[in-house]
């Protein structure tokens, strides 16, 4: 498809280049510039030689801002974001968002395994990171925007992010103690988060470094209009009559409030040894594990009852648990020529978690229930992802003109989703509406879920040629070939068994209106980069860079026929989706205070996978045919004075509909060209000072930051779709701390929104479940603490 590149490129160019030439006079030698080394190229190098466009959050500037949660660094990169959640993610993958590539509703998932995969990779270390995860103890944070297909694979359409750990030392033992607590506006929890980190060296060639913490966050939301029920939020009974000798007309007793409901506790450990037996080998052994509990969501329904924030009308509370290990083995060896590269990794998932979805069958199947006035039936779910991984790779290290990579990559991911939704009392409840007695209609609304396995193999590489000392070009590819397998689908017995029993007097088929249906797909293809770079001098870089994505095809969870007679057969799969990117940029240092990075991009993205409504309200994925996105990213990052350092960053996206589709099935809506993709803000700003007071006479240090990050308004979902769309309004959040440091032990004052900006993350469906559930995402509240650091040497 030939890209089309806005005519505003060559002018932003050629101001950026002005602008550099200009400030790159002699240098001011007072405080330069510590050189950052990256692997975003998959090999070592410096991140003014890397030649695209590249965010890092350095270890030191994590420990400033003081966040150790992914969600918290989005605030620090202006366009990356994500559906926040907060601790309840259930069964999701990380939903991270770059340069406005995103075409889902902006509500929470569900709980329900993604369908396709996300348009932004993550990895921790060398291993794909599938799971949100708290992390601690990080070198550095990369980002890379834009597709890095040939080298990161499936998924990588808007970009990639890589949290790098530190690794252990073999010259020093240390023991890092850290504890804080915080309080948190409209809440009467505390918070709490400790964590210690160790490096032991147990030889000269072997060593040993971890992690082990825990926190607790205190909730803010409480929930009113709660369910009486016999069970527990974990484990639902049925519903209590409120007046129990009317079991037809009695709706269901009230539940008892509770305050703080949202409550979530973390432990998390990281334990790494490597070996270094010899100057050309190094092995190391990392392992990962993270345990989350969440009593509810970071949800309220400011448009229902009293219309109060920080409240939640529910009927339940949605508790989520999961359980994430990651183990991976890395070997690096040193040829001499080249370095080989071994990453094999397995990850374990497993999560929990109970989710009420009773709105939508009050509200679009109340026939199918007899008019029963308790409707209230807790989804539960369950999933188990078991993934094996193993990248093989060879990267070159001459000083000569030509440098190369190559690799193999192979993945099998092996997924079990298992859900459960019963109605409890139902069974009694339709023998006394029919008049009957003994009839087995049972209490299981629906189960089902997904059995799948998928599979990728690829081989990947990239050569580069120094046509002389200033100008380079890079070209690369990836050959992939996946393959997915198993079966999905959405049984319902209360609902087969009840109209077999209207039309024919029978109760016995559970798969009258639904069933298990194979999921099979396979699709294969080549990915290619084209990158070029220019020195204009010792401190300036002009480049530009062609690069495609693709997300892989999969499978949906969607009957054959729904109770409608509809046929969904043609849509039980879908094709992978592809992405084209055209992007120039200029970077650099100035007065070896400053580094610099801008980029203006264009981007197309064809036959993308979009999450689509059936006539049943079932999602499902299928490829509607594109979108683009343009825009500039602008980042600039230094010291202004000894004592000062400054941050900056901006970031404008503008993504859209290119071509007219049909967006709900069961409201016959078209989304129409020039719509805007929701999920994302055009517009995001992060700025951050830090302020180094001068030592004093005792030895004391104190350091001062303060930072605010801006986010422009955000479609809930296409502006055509449904009346689940709102604006989500533009928002800023301001943060500051006050650290005091003296040899090896510190003391830190924080607070985050200090405002108490009532941030929305996302916006529930009330088209399909009624104005009760239609719920809103916060963020979270003003949050004021001390913390404690202690460092033994």
């Amino acid at each position: 498809m030939k890209m089309k590149v806005n005519n505003d490129v060559a002018k932003n160019m050629s101001v950026a280049l002005a602008v550099s030439l200009a400030l790159n006079a002699p240098s001011l030698k007072a405080n330069e510039l510590e050189e950052i080394i990256v692997t975003a190229t998959k090999r070592n190098q410096s991140v003014t030689d890397v030649p695209y466009n590249i965010s890092v959050l350095t270890g030191d500037v994590i420990d400033k801002l003081g966040v150790s949660e992914p969600q918290n660094f989005l605030r620090a990169i202006p366009g990356l974001s994500n559906f926040n959640e907060g601790s309840r993610v259930g069964g999701n993958n990380n939903t991270y968002q770059l340069r406005g590539l995103n075409v889902n509703n902006a509500g929470n998932e569900d709980d329900n395994p993604m369908l396709q995969q996300p348009t932004v990779t993550t990895y921790l270390g060398e291993v794909p990171m599938y799971f949100p995860m708290k992390l601690f103890d990080l070198n550095r944070v990369e980002v890379l925007r834009g597709p890095q297909g040939t080298l990161y694979g499936a998924g990588s359409v808007g970009g990639t992010v890589r949290f790098i750990p530190n690794k252990p030392s073999y010259e020093e033992e240390t023991i890092d103690l850290q504890a804080q607590m915080s309080s948190t506006s409209h809440s009467s929890d505390s918070n709490y988060d400790f964590n210690v980190t160790a490096n032991i060296p147990m030889s000269d060639t072997l060593a040993f470094r971890g992690t082990f913490g825990h926190q607790k966050l205190g909730g803010f939301i409480d929930a009113v209009d709660l369910v009486k029920q016999e069970g527990t939020p974990r484990d639902t009974g049925a519903v209590v009559l409120a007046d129990p000798t009317d079991i037809l007309g009695s709706p269901a007793a009230a539940g008892t409030p509770i305050d703080d409901y949202n409550e979530s506790t973390h432990t998390y450990l990281r334990a790494s040894f490597y070996s270094n037996p010899s100057d050309t080998l190094e092995i190391g052994l990392n392992i990962n594990y993270q345990e989350i509990e969440s009593d509810g969501r970071n949800e309220h329904n400011p448009d229902y009852g009293s219309k109060e924030n920080y409240l939640d009308y529910t009927a339940h509370t949605d508790p989520s648990d999961g359980e994430v290990t990651m183990i991976d083995l890395d070997i690096q060896k040193d040829l001499g020529f080249a370095r080989l590269t071994s990453s094999t990794a397995i990850t374990d998932f497993e999560s929990f978690s109970v989710s009420d979805s009773s709105g939508f069958l009050r509200v679009n199947l109340p026939q199918y229930y007899f008019g029963n006035p308790r409707v209230f039936a807790p989804l539960d779910r369950t999933q188990k992802t078991d993934i094996f991984s193993q990248e093989i790779r060879l990267a070159s290290q001459s000083d000569g003109k030509i440098n190369w990579i190559g690799g193999l990559f192979y993945l099998k991911r092996d997924l079990d989703f298992y859900m459960w939704q019963p109605l409890l009392g139902v069974n009694d409840y339709t023998n006394a509406y029919f008049g009957t007695t003994g009839v087995d209609f049972t209490d299981v609304l629906a189960y089902g879920g997904q059995q799948q396995e998928f599979t990728d193999f690829s081989i990947f590489g990239e050569v580069s040629y120094q046509i002389n000392d200033q100008w380079q070009v890079t070209a690369g590819f990836r050959r992939y070939d996946n393959e997915t397998t198993g079966e999905a689908g959405i049984p319902l017995p209360y609902a087969s068994r009840t109209f077999e029993f209207y039309y024919y007097g029978t109760a016995t088929d559970d798969f009258l209106l639904g069933g298990m249906n194979p999921t099979n797909s396979e699709d294969d293809g080549t990915i290619i980069k084209l990158n070029t770079s220019y020195d204009v001098n010792d401190n300036t870089m002009i480049f530009a860079t062609y690069a495609e994505g693709f997300r892989a095809s999969g499978a949906n969870q969607l009957p054959e026929f729904d109770p409608w007679g509809t046929d969904y057969r043609e849509f039980l799969t879908f094709n992978p989706d592809e992405l084209l990117n055209i992007e120039f940029g200029i970077k650099g240092v100035l007065n070896d205070r400053f580094t610099y990075t801008f980029t203006r991009f264009d981007t197309d993205w064809e036959e993308f996978q979009a999450t689509l409504t059936s006539l049943f309200g079932i999602s499902f994925v299928d490829n509607v045919p594109g979108a683009e996105s343009k825009g500039f990213e602008f980042d600039i990052n230094g010291d202004l004075t000894d004592n000062f350092t400054l941050n900056f960053g901006y970031s404008h996206a503008d993504a859209k509909i290119t071509e007219d589709f049909t967006y709900s099935r069961a409201t016959d809506r078209d989304i129409t060209a020039g719509a805007r993709l929701p999920g994302s803000a055009k517009n995001e700003m992060f700025v951050s000072g830090t302020y180094q007071l001068p030592s004093t006479s005792s030895g004391a240090d104190v350091a001062i930051n303060v930072n605010a990050a801006y986010k422009g308004d955000v479609l809930s979902n296409f502006e055509e779709s449904n009346d689940n769309f709102m604006v989500m309004e533009s928002f800023t959040t301001w943060n500051a701390r006050v650290t005091w440091s003296k040899d090896n032990y510190s003391i830190s004052l924080f607070g985050n929104n200090l405002s108490d900006e009532l941030g929305q993350s996302m916006y529930g469906s009330a088209d399909q479940f009624g104005e009760r559930d239609r719920h809103r995402g916060l963020i979270r509240p003003r949050t004021i603490g001390i913390g404690f650091n202690y460092k033994l040497k």
